[in-house]
């Protein structure tokens, strides 16, 4: 790339007008200079201040930043725009900040701009940005502009972390590991990498948008991909150029048109039809991939060469840049069969789609729902790249923005690819409609005469009868109590069932010696219990949703499922279990002591659950039952020990139950220890709480994306 002799005004900018600073308010810089690597494959710049912010550029509100550009072509910028972190703190400030360019004729054009909130608490590392400058660009202008609201005070600063520009029509030089930027253009494959198809149905969208998501694939950094395009049954006349010029421009990009639009079920097809890649890799006319996406698939492929799906997070944005991240969990069965979690991006090995037959038409809308939802049926080969790999487009008819109101007929067909699902795989159950659109509930049939014991260790009986009678109003009827403690609380105990109801036939008490602890006591009463499922009790509590022990059978009736634990809420109504995450070996209760609708809204897989969980009575022998040593943690090492033999654990939400006795959370350190070096050996991370949540806590509060 070849650039001018870069010079450096700051400008401060109004609506009207905008007037050069005086020498002593220019930005403190020492150079601000072209760089060309010439050990790289791309000619690149950076910008360098004083002092300890490293390669960042640092704005008052109000500056541009005026950078003369001569390219030879169009070009890439990317950067990251963040607030310093003593502006964040105080959750009170925002501040707009922009990327323009002017052309020849001395327009000015601008090619991002965004909003920078304190209020985005957890978000310090900022917003991402990368945005295409044209070639006839002859200054690239970065801005930061006051915003003062009623709600929001200006932020007087703001920075630019590791500004860049490549120009991807500058010939190649030798190629260096260290090279930032590949310019991923050129036919031929690289050896050992997989060719990578990505599916895009076209009709009518908005051309920028169109123009963003080609865009988005053309400057990949991974060379070995192709693009389909199918235009089906386009009307507007700019669509159809727009398709035809980026197909003629690259070989990699094919075209195919429909006269007539077919729904994007028969489009996408058509474009599997044109794939020749190992793997297919769907993206939505509107939306864009991140500048990395397909490297960081293929690299994944490398790593695991067997793999039929790979999805990552994603963000939410929109014209003004940012909006919100979505970092998902593992690879969760379960939580897939109540929503479509998995979402963008989304790639598959094409053999298989092959074989599945495709896309089907009848659940346009959600097709690529229930195209997973089919897929999972025949592999279990799936992973996450925990990184935003796709940019989804928030508009008026995106999904992104209005839920289920964008595409009502599409949620209401999920459902349907739900029942499908669990028809095929012999799963005997309903669905139904949670609270929130796009959720649903999994309502499994279970059996009247399916046999429950509600194990429970006791030091005495207060709180039981509140709980008991809640038992009684439970539709399930099979059920009996399995109490151990000392002689003398089993007295207590059984007279408080009994005033309540509860009948001597639904009573079974298993004495221990007074100077045994409750994990003792909940391993000898488990041991006991002789019915089909147990529902291991070590926080006695009292059922608040009617059909809670009807909703935990179901799931521990499933043959991987070895816990199914519900919420448990404390006295006050706060939230006391609703599952537990180890990012780092360490359990962290998830959103203990929140209030209780902050709660997870469907069912989810987890690492382990603790207070209360049904399992089956042949899955605790086949485990080896509690193991006391554990002491309070007894639960959790129970649950971590499925996981290890291919078992799975789910938080049931919806059933849920109230603590009628004390908060008998432990910081019992020497089992925190055990469980922590047990858990180290085996994992690096917590497959179900995402590596980007802040790990000090268990409410998935998001740190930012490195």
């Amino acid at each position: 790339m070849t650039l001018s002799a870069l010079r450096v005004a700051v400008a401060r900018r109004s609506r009207a007008s905008r007037r050069t600073l005086p020498a002593s308010s220019r930005l403190p810089l020492s150079a601000l200079r072209s760089k060309l690597d010439e050990e790289s494959t791309d000619s690149t710049w950076l910008l360098h201040p004083d002092g300890v912010l490293g390669r960042a550029l640092l704005l008052p509100a109000g500056a541009t930043v005026t950078v003369p550009l001569t390219l030879s072509g169009e070009a890439l910028f990317s950067g990251r725009a963040m607030l310093l972190p003593h502006d964040w703190r105080d959750r009170h400030g925002a501040v707009r900040v922009s990327v323009a360019v002017t052309d020849t004729d001395g327009h000015e054009h601008t090619l991002w701009s965004g909003t920078l909130r304190t209020s985005d608490f957890g978000r310090p590392r900022g917003r991402p940005v990368e945005c295409q400058v044209p070639a006839s660009s002859t200054s690239l202008l970065l801005s930061l502009r006051p915003l003062g609201t009623r709600q929001y005070r200006s932020v007087e600063r703001a920075i630019w972390w590791e500004p860049a520009i490549a120009d991807r029509q500058a010939p190649p030089l030798t190629r260096s590991a260290r090279s930032p930027v590949s310019t991923g253009s050129g036919p031929s494959r690289r050896s050992g990498k997989p060719l990578i198809s990505v599916l895009t149905p076209v009709h009518d969208p908005p051309l920028q948008m169109l123009e963003a998501a080609i865009r988005s694939v053309r400057r990949q950094t991974f060379s070995d991909w192709e693009l389909c395009l199918v235009d089906d049954g386009s009307s507007d006349p700019e669509v159809i150029a727009t398709l035809e010029r980026h197909a003629a421009s690259d070989p990699r990009i094919h075209l195919k048109r429909r006269d007539t639009a077919g729904g994007i079920s028969t489009a996408t097809n058509t474009a599997l039809d044109l794939a020749t890649g190992e793997y297919i890799a769907l993206l939505d006319h509107d939306d864009s991939l991140a500048l990395d996406a397909l490297r960081r698939v293929a690299d994944q492929i490398a790593l695991q060469p067997d793999l039929d799906m790979i999805y990552s997070d994603e963000d939410v944005v929109d014209d003004s840049g940012f909006i919100e991240p979505h970092p998902k969990p593992g690879w969760s069965p379960e939580h897939m069969s109540a929503l479509m979690y998995t979402c963008h991006l989304g790639v598959y090995r094409r053999t298989l789609a092959l074989d599945m037959g495709g896309f089907r038409s009848q659940f346009d809308g959600c097709q690529d729902y229930d195209f997973v939802l089919r897929l999972m049926e025949r592999s279990d080969r799936i992973t996450h790249i925990p990184r935003v790999l796709y940019h989804w487009r928030a508009h008026s008819m995106s999904t992104a923005t209005a839920g289920g109101d964008a595409k009502p007929l599409a949620y209401l067909a999920q459902s349907g690819a739900i029942a499908d699902h669990l028809d095929r795989s012999g799963v005997d159950a309903e669905v139904e409609f949670a609270h929130v659109p796009g959720i649903h509930r999994i309502v499994h049939r279970v059996q009247r005469s399916t046999s429950v014991d509600l194990v429970l260790a006791l030091d005495g009986a207060h709180g039981l009868a509140e709980a008991a009678a809640s038992w009684l109003v439970q539709p399930h009827p099979a059920w009996r109590v399995v109490l151990a403690g000392p002689p003398q609380s089993l007295e207590a105990a059984t007279a408080a069932l009994i005033s309540v109801g509860v009948t001597d036939a639904r009573i079974s008490t298993v004495p221990i010696g007074a100077e045994d602890d409750r994990a003792t006591a909940l391993a000898t009463a488990a041991d006991a219990a002789t019915a089909e499922h147990l529902l291991l009790m070590e926080d006695l509590a009292a059922g608040l949703t009617h059909d809670w022990l009807t909703r935990l059978i179901g799931y521990s009736n499933q043959p991987q499922i070895a816990a199914a634990g519900p919420v448990v809420l404390a006295p006050d109504g706060r939230i006391q279990h609703a599952g537990i995450a180890l990012p780092e070996g360490i359990p962290l209760f998830v959103h203990h002591g929140s209030p209780a609708a902050d709660a997870p809204p469907g069912v989810s897989n987890l690492s382990a659950v603790s207070g209360v969980f049904a399992t089956r009575r042949d899955t605790y022998q086949e485990l080896g039952g509690l193991d006391p040593s554990f002491s309070e943690l007894a639960l959790i090492d129970y649950c971590l020990r499925a996981t290890g033999v291919g078992k799975r654990v789910v938080i049931v939400p919806d059933a849920r139950l109230r603590a009628t006795g004390p908060d008998i959370t432990t910081n019992d350190l020497a089992s925190i220890r055990r469980l922590r070096q047990g858990w180290t050996q085996t994992h690096t991370r917590d497959p179900y709480y995402n590596p980007h949540y802040r790990t000090d806590r268990g409410d998935f509060a998001f740190a930012g994306y490195a």
